[in-house]
């Protein structure tokens, strides 16, 4: 019996009920067969905190989210499935500092049922991917790895998995991004290719069709949708991304739901006829998507995202206790003063202070003529006042080593080009100003480069460019620094940025000028 696409179509609704841990059964008329709880991109946010938009309140950490996973399980009274949507352990230093092994444990505690392979699953590579995987009690899913030749696919990466449950049938399909080689460190996934998602979901889904009662399509793939977040789902022409793309290569006949990730956004939308979300990011978003029989006959898709606030629930002692022998071994570490900011730093915009500031660190520190920083690699925002170890960690917590190259003038151009290829600037320069128009074609966009000696950029000329080496190998799509004459700097770039707040002691003011100018930037775009 097909109770979801395929044999019976659900109709998406809205469905934005407060959080009631308490709330009544759903009356006779409504019936939920199927609950869906999904997070994504959690990046090993172990303990809560506060965000810009919650109003000062603390929001997820794995000892909350535990008990509103489960409250709003057993609110449902009906069958549920628990489900993440990738990038679970890089991001904290409470979760690096033993290469993800907390990460998973909670994800454990969770409940997980099934997690798309994030692209920062690869960042310590594939052996301790594997690892974690064997220590995860769900499946780590992705339909579009194979390796280089496109033949052949490792057999850890599996394309989808079968949960049955209250007597149903789910068949989840993984999603892998696409843009893994260039965002990730291009050396951990070597050997292997990743394909364009709704051709590899269209592979498998006749046998996980055949098998389901419901198939599910678990992506770290993204949107970003326009207009600030809201409790209603808004109409699709509002979002834009790979996943909205991927949604329309499938057919909602056959595809019951999409839970995408990635982009660290709100979305919650409906594109060809299927539902799409993504719950933000960091356990600061749960979305639930029901499917109800209304009066026996209508069935509809019920999506919301709730806001886990830890102050509405009891903490899981049980997860705490988990996570407490963690915690000691980092807590002096943590906890060290390294500096102060005089102004809070938020990351907003297309250029922002905070990386400004640490493109002028990298610049300074390995005395090159250049510094780029890829906007990617900037994770959290900075509060004004005291600055500890673990502030700045998780603000730069990859660890990247810098690297000093050697490049001609027509190379450096060509990476600013790279730089503002997109919807809008994604890097963050020291030693140079640039002005750009995105209305011309990519590669043909900067108008005007003036370096920090007033001159302007000589094609033929050799310039010292300061970059991690994440960027030197080609990532994040800097394919034209690879190759290029360079050299180790014995540096890491959060060493680094501790080292000059030191320098600009008593307390750190990130330099306010302007240094990528866009043409009508005054526009509405």
């Amino acid at each position: 019996m097909h109770v979801g696409g395929g044999d019976a179509t659900y109709r998406y609704v809205s469905a934005n009920a407060a959080f009631a841990p308490a709330a009544p059964p759903l009356s006779q008329r409504d019936t939920t067969v199927l609950r869906v709880l999904a997070i994504n991109d959690f990046h090993g946010a172990l303990e809560a905190r506060s965000w810009p938009w919650s109003g000062g309140r603390a929001v997820g950490g794995a000892a909350a989210l535990k008990p509103w996973l489960d409250s709003l399980a057993r609110a449902c009274g009906c069958t549920t499935v628990r489900l993440d949507g990738g990038d679970e352990m890089q991001g904290t230093l409470l979760s690096n500092f033993t290469f993800g092994l907390p990460a998973i444990a909670v994800m454990n505690a969770f409940g997980i049922d099934a997690a798309a392979i994030g692209n920062h699953e690869f960042d310590w590579s594939v052996d301790t991917l594997r690892a974690r995987m064997a220590g995860a009690k769900y499946r780590f899913l992705a339909a579009n790895i194979t390796d280089s030749s496109g033949t052949a696919r490792p057999e850890w990466a599996e394309p989808w998995t079968l949960i049955e449950r209250g007597g149903l049938k789910i068949a989840v399909i993984g999603l892998a991004l696409r843009a893994t080689p260039t965002n990730t460190a291009p050396r951990n996934v070597r050997g292997l290719a990743f394909g364009e998602g709704a051709a590899a979901v269209r592979r498998v889904l006749p046998r996980a069709r055949a098998a389901a009662d419901f198939v599910i399509v678990l992506a770290h793939e993204g949107a970003f949708c326009d207009g600030a977040p809201g409790p209603d789902p808004v109409p699709a022409p509002a979002c834009h991304g790979e996943i909205m793309d991927i949604a329309r290569g499938l057919d909602s006949g056959a595809v019951d739901l999409i839970v995408s990730g990635h982009t660290h956004s709100l979305v919650n939308t409906v594109v060809n006829g299927i539902p799409i979300v993504q719950a933000r990011s960091s356990g600061a978003g749960i979305a639930v998507v029901d499917f109800v029989r209304v009066r026996g006959t209508e069935r509809q898709v019920r999506a919301r995202i709730e806001t886990p606030y830890a102050d509405q629930v009891r903490p899981d002692a049980a997860l705490a206790d988990t996570l407490r022998p963690y915690q000691r071994a980092i807590e002096a570490v943590t906890g060290r003063s390294v500096g102060r900011i005089k102004t809070e730093l938020r990351r907003g915009g297309e250029e922002y202070a905070l990386g400004r500031l640490i493109a002028d660190a990298q610049r300074n520190m390995t005395k090159t003529d250049v510094a780029i920083v890829n906007s990617g690699g900037i994770r959290a925002d900075l509060a004004a006042g005291t600055v500890t170890y673990g502030d700045l960690y998780q603000v730069q917590p990859f660890q990247n080593r810098l690297v000093r190259l050697f490049v001609p003038g027509k190379v450096l151009k060509a990476a600013l080009e790279h730089a503002v290829a997109g919807d809008r600037a994604d890097a963050h320069v020291s030693g140079l100003e640039l002005w750009y128009d995105p209305r011309k074609r990519v590669g043909h966009r900067v108008t005007k480069v003036r370096l920090a000696n007033g001159h302007g950029l000589d094609d033929g000329r050799s310039y010292t460019v300061a970059v991690s080496d994440f960027l030197a190998t080609g990532g994040s799509g800097y394919s034209m620094f690879r190759g290029q004459p360079a050299e180790d700097a014995g540096l890491i770039d959060l060493d680094v940025l501790i080292q000059y707040l030191a320098v600009l002691r008593p307390a750190a003011e990130a330099p306010g000028d302007a240094r990528v100018h866009r043409a009508g930037a005054g526009e509405t775009r």
